[in-house]
C-alpha cells in the first residue's frame, strides 16, 4: 500500500500542475522518431529507421517504447496521434512494428508518394488515415489545421494545441507566390511535401518541419508571408537531420528559437543512408545555429562532431548554444512547461 501511494504521489507530482510535458527524441540512427508525452496520452511524429541498417533502429525504438509504456501503464500502449511528416524510409519504415505492438488511433500524413507500408498498417489495424495538403491549408489560411488534443491532458490543466501548416504541394505549372517563383520540379521529392507542425502549450511552442528543403521553406514562408509570427517559436526540431538544405539564416530569424534538437545517425556507420553518407549534421548548419542570437547560451561549451560534407571525416567543433543531437548523446528527453521553458534532462 505504501509503495502504491508513493507511486501515485510521484505520478501526480509530474502532472498535477498541468505546466509540463515531455518530448522524447528517440535515437533511431539516421532517421526520425519523436514522442510527445502528456498526462493522459501520446503524440508521435515520425517512426523511421536508418536505410540499409534497420536492425539497430528497430531494436532502439522497440526497447525505448517498451520501457516507456512499462512506466506509463495508464496509457495502455496507445498512441493517440501519429504524424508522418512525409513518405520517406527514414520517417516511416518502422510503422508496421508500431502498429502491431501498439494501438494507434489516428495517422496524419502527406499523400504525396504514399507508401504501401502506411496504407497496410492503417488497413490492417483499422486506423483512421488522414491527408494534409496545401489546398486544405489555403482554405484555412492563416489558421492552419488543428488536431484536437484536449483529451490528452487532465481536465482543468493547460490544453496543448497541435497546428499543421503544410502537406502535399499541388504545383502543376510554374507560378509565383508573394514574388517567389515555383515550378513542379521544386516539389518532386517527398521532402518538400512535408507536414510542418507546431505544438502550442500555454506560452510555449515547438516547431517540426520534417525534411523541408530550401524550396519547401520558401514556399511555406511565401504562403504565410503576412503571418510569419505563427512560426516564432521556443523550440526548433532542426529540419532534414541538420542538412545544409534544411535550415538557413532567414528561417532561423523567423523562428527565433531558444533551443534546438537534431535527429541524426552514428558516425561509425558507413552504409548508404547513414549520417556519413549524407553528411548529417552538416557543420555549416551547426555553426549557423551556434551563431543564432536567439538560442540560449550553455553554461559551458561542449565539443561535438559535424560533417563538412558527404562521405568525409566529421570535424570537432565547440558548441556554446543549447543545441543537441541524438548523434551526440543518444536519446534526448526534454521537459516543456507552459511558460516558455524547454529543458533537456
Amino acid at each position: 500500500m505504501k509503495n502504491t501511494l508513493l507511486t501515485l504521489l510521484l505520478f501526480f507530482s509530474l502532472y498535477a500542475k498541468g505546466d509540463d510535458f515531455k518530448a522524447h527524441f528517440i535515437n533511431v540512427g539516421q532517421a526520425d522518431a519523436t514522442l510527445l508525452e502528456f498526462s493522459k496520452g501520446v503524440v508521435m511524429i515520425d517512426v523511421g529507421g536508418e536505410l540499409r541498417n534497420i536492425t539497430p533502429s528497430r531494436t532502439s525504438l522497440n526497447n525505448y517504447l517498451a520501457k516507456f509504456y512499462e512506466r506509463r501503464t495508464d496509457l495502455k500502449k496507445t498512441i493517440d496521434v501519429l504524424i508522418i511528416t512525409h513518405n520517406h524510409y527514414d520517417h516511416i519504415s518502422l510503422i508496421m512494428d508500431l502498429s502491431k505492438n501498439y494501438m494507434i488511433k489516428r495517422i496524419i500524413t502527406s499523400k504525396f508518394k504514399l507508401t504501401k507500408e502506411v496504407e497496410k498498417a492503417a488497413k490492417n489495424e483499422k486506423i483512421k488515415l488522414e491527408f494534409m495538403d496545401y489546398r486544405l491549408m489555403d482554405s484555412l489560411m492563416p489558421k492552419g489545421y488543428e488536431v484536437n488534443l484536449g483529451n490528452l491532458v487532465t481536465a482543468g490543466t493547460t490544453i496543448p494545441k497541435l497546428m499543421l501548416y503544410s502537406g502535399e504541394v499541388s504545383v502543376k505549372i510554374k507560378h509565383t507566390v508573394n514574388g517567389h517563383n515555383f515550378s513542379p520540379s521544386n516539389f518532386s521529392s517527398p521532402n518538400n511535401n512535408s507536414i510542418v507542425s507546431k505544438l502550442i502549450y500555454g506560452k510555449t511552442s515547438l516547431l517540426f518541419t520534417g525534411d523541408l528543403e530550401i524550396e519547401g521553406i520558401e514556399y511555406l514562408t511565401a504562403k504565410y508571408h503576412n503571418h510569419l509570427s505563427l512560426f516564432d517559436v521556443d523550440f526548433y526540431h532542426v529540419g532534414h537531420h541538420g542538412a545544409e538544405n534544411g535550415t538557413n539564416k532567414e528561417l532561423l530569424d523567423i523562428l527565433s528559437p531558444k533551443i534546438a534538437v537534431i535527429s541524426a545517425g552514428d558516425t561509425t556507420h558507413r552504409n548508404g543512408g547513414s549520417a556519413f553518407d549524407h553528411g548529417h549534421p552538416r557543420r555549416a548548419v551547426v555553426e549557423l545555429l551556434n551563431n543564432q542570437a536567439s538560442l540560449t547560451n550553455r553554461k559551458q561549451s561542449v565539443q561535438v562532431h559535424a560533417y563538412p560534407g558527404q562521405e568525409v571525416t566529421p570535424e570537432i567543433i565547440d558548441v556554446k548554444k543549447e543545441i543537441y543531437c541524438t548523434c551526440w548523446t543518444g536519446n534526448i528527453v526534454m521537459l516543456v512547461d507552459s511558460n516558455g521553458k524547454c529543458i533537456v534532462q
